[in-house]
């Protein structure tokens, strides 16, 4: 009896010893999240949420993403607040912090990208193949990359020409100033989220945006003319990015969860919100009563001569650097054609 006694009780030790190590292995993390944009963005109603219950799948529920319900910073605080750790991760535009991200705004380029979805995944693709992110984002976890959908110009008047763009006042970006002004137009650089603002006050006449925007930032309320350009004006790059120090404090199973939920995988579901996020967009253009029009192949042409000097720009800042600049653009140029076809 003793001998029973004695058998049950080793047999309970181990049980509970067992159930102490899943319990360690199933630590659960929550992570913070900073944002920047409005409530009613895509990205807050829908596609982060989308890209965060990926992360939840991953993990088997163990990494709990939340997003602050307030920005604790603006746009171009984003890069800033993750490093010195007041948020664990956010969603940074790489324009706004122009100086570090030299070589991956290779991406802005124009006329690269036919949808969100492939340019998201050719931009990981070529970025971390080529360049690597310990070179540009050495002090902080890049989760994953990803882009918006091709560029389009939103105004108050119809736009066909050059001639029709001359002196119109643009809401862009930090990578459209020179273009804009390239173009004819007069740039009116600022974060995204203050263009409905200065449309409204007449600050700007319209903006440089993809078809997101006019409900993503109302800007339906204020233009009715949207200009679509083939292959895009530009695309913005977006990294999700994370407190290096938060995740080497993870256990190895839950990096490898985000790892998977990020990536090309990210990548492509972000890519794929973003392109939804357009076509409803459009929709709300239309049903707004607005017109779409697309850039005639001869103003293509014409349009692409006066802003031909950005590649060639790029291309000095990558040599300059120590990398071959024109290797490079060829490259990205295949890549993204590749995830276009």
């Amino acid at each position: 009896m003793k001998m029973t006694q004695r058998i049950l009780f080793g047999l309970a030790v181990g049980a509970t010893a067992l159930s102490a190590g899943v319990a360690t292995a199933q630590e659960t993390v929550t992570l913070r999240m900073g944002t920047w944009l409005p409530p009613q963005h895509h990205m807050i109603a829908t596609t982060l949420n989308d890209w965060i219950a990926s992360v939840d799948e991953a993990s088997d529920g163990r990494i709990q993403i939340k997003v602050d319900p307030a920005p604790i910073g603006g746009p171009p605080a984003q890069y800033d607040l993750v490093r010195a750790g007041a948020s664990d991760l956010v969603y940074h535009v790489a324009a706004y912090t122009p100086g570090p991200f030299e070589v991956l705004r290779a991406i802005e380029l124009p006329f690269l990208s036919t949808s969100a979805e492939a340019g998201s995944q050719a931009a990981w693709d070529w970025y971390q193949r080529n360049i690597g992110f310990g070179e540009e984002l050495e002090d902080v976890k890049v989760i994953t990359l990803f882009v918006h959908g091709p560029g389009a110009i939103h105004t108050k008047k119809p736009i066909a020409t050059l001639e029709d763009l001359a002196d119109v006042k643009l809401r862009v970006g930090g990578g459209g100033v020179r273009m804009s002004e390239a173009l004819g137009a007069v740039p009116v650089a600022m974060p995204a989220s203050q263009a409905y603002e200065a449309i409204s006050k007449g600050v700007a006449d319209g903006a440089m945006f993809p078809y997101e925007s006019i409900a993503g930032f109302r800007l339906g309320e204020l233009v009715d003319y949207h200009l679509s350009i083939p292959g895009g004006l530009y695309t913005t790059p977006f990294v999700i990015m994370m407190n290096q120090a938060k995740y080497d404090s993870m256990p190895a199973d839950l990096q490898a969860a985000l790892d998977e939920a990020g990536g090309i995988n990210g990548a492509k579901l972000l890519g794929a919100g973003w392109d939804e996020a357009d076509r409803v967009g459009m929709q709300r253009a239309i049903d707004g009563g607005g017109t779409i029009t697309t850039l005639s192949d001869a103003e293509l042409t014409r349009w692409a001569d006066q802003i031909s000097f950005m590649e060639a720009d790029w291309i000095g800042r990558a040599d300059a650097r120590g990398l071959d600049g024109a290797a490079l653009l060829d490259d990205l140029k295949a890549t993204f054609g590749k995830y276009n076809n």
